[in-house]
């Protein structure tokens, strides 16, 4: 019976996800072309991506948020998967690029930056190194897989405030409805992916310990 629910809950979100394709093609778009635009800039070694890129590499060093994963947590691998998920769930997906969706262009904002950081500091680090891409890479596909549909999800959010006949009705709070109940089926397959990324990522790392050039996408 739960296997059944569980299988109708996963088709009720791939059928929204499809109605709901062009929003989330445009950010897989954004997140890929922003993703080796860093990276070419970073071969050209343009000036003030140099810059910006030295910064953020000692930055990456004292961010908070990964201190709990070479500390407390650094021995148990399934807390790190929980810690990881979570707080890509909530930081990374709801409250960046869902939530602020209300302006709807943050979460076009949010995924180019976000891309665009990502290619810059993942360029020329382990240069050759099979595992570093194949971890980076399949991160990279499964998160920003997750942050495509929470991101198109925040986008359909300001523009249905704004036009609510998007929807179909001539209300905001009628389209709003239509909207979380979409959105609720859609937060299914984020919570899915960014599952199966905190294994994919966390469950290397935590078996071959901290690959060298790790930056702050491979915590």
């Amino acid at each position: 019976m739960l296997i059944q629910k569980f299988q109708k809950a996963i088709k009720d979100s791939v059928a929204v996800a499809l109605a709901q394709k062009r929003l989330l093609l445009f950010f897989v778009a954004t997140h890929v072309v922003f993703l080796i635009m860093g990276e070419v800039m970073v071969a050209y070694e343009v000036p003030g991506v140099m810059h910006l890129r030295a910064e953020q590499l000692k930055a990456v060093q004292e961010l908070i948020y990964l201190k709990p994963l070479t500390g407390p947590l650094a021995t148990s691998l399934l807390l790190k998967i929980a810690y990881t998920l979570f707080f890509n769930l909530i930081f990374g997906a709801f409250i960046s690029t869902t939530l602020f969706g209300v302006l709807f262009f943050i979460p076009y904002v949010m995924a180019v930056w976000r891309a665009f950081l990502i290619g810059m500091l993942f360029y020329g680090l382990d240069t050759g190194n099979t595992v570093s891409g194949l971890v980076f890479y399949g991160t990279f596909i499964l998160e920003f897989g997750a942050y495509s549909i929470s991101s198109a999800i925040g986008m359909d959010l300001g523009l249905t405030l704004i036009y609510p006949a998007r929807k179909g009705v001539d209300t905001r709070r009628k389209a709003f409805a239509i909207w979380k109940a979409g959105a609720k089926k859609l937060y299914l397959l984020v919570f899915l992916l960014l599952f199966l990324g905190a294994v994919w990522e966390i469950g290397w790392l935590h078996y071959l310990g901290p690959l060298k050039g790790s930056t702050a996408f491979l915590k």
